[in-house]
């Protein structure tokens, strides 16, 4: 039915998978609590600013990211 070669490799696919899904889970986690710190230590005047180059900063490392792993491979 099945080889043990092809097995392994749905196997590893889906550690890999779930790895991912938990990775996820992980960064928009730091992401709401990094707002939240940014919301605790500074004045409201400036939040929006801060939270404009957060996530400026968090795009720019996602696009650099998804260049690097997705495009040139």
């Amino acid at each position: 039915m099945f080889s043990r070669e092809k097995l392994e490799d749905y196997f590893y696919l889906g550690i890999f998978l779930i790895a991912m899904l938990f990775a996820l889970i992980s960064v928009i986690s730091l992401y709401n609590a990094i707002n939240a710190l940014i919301s605790t230590w500074f004045n409201y005047r400036y939040q929006p600013i801060f939270q404009a180059f957060f996530s400026l900063a968090v795009l720019a490392i996602s696009i650099y990211l998804i260049r690097e792993r997705l495009i040139k491979r």
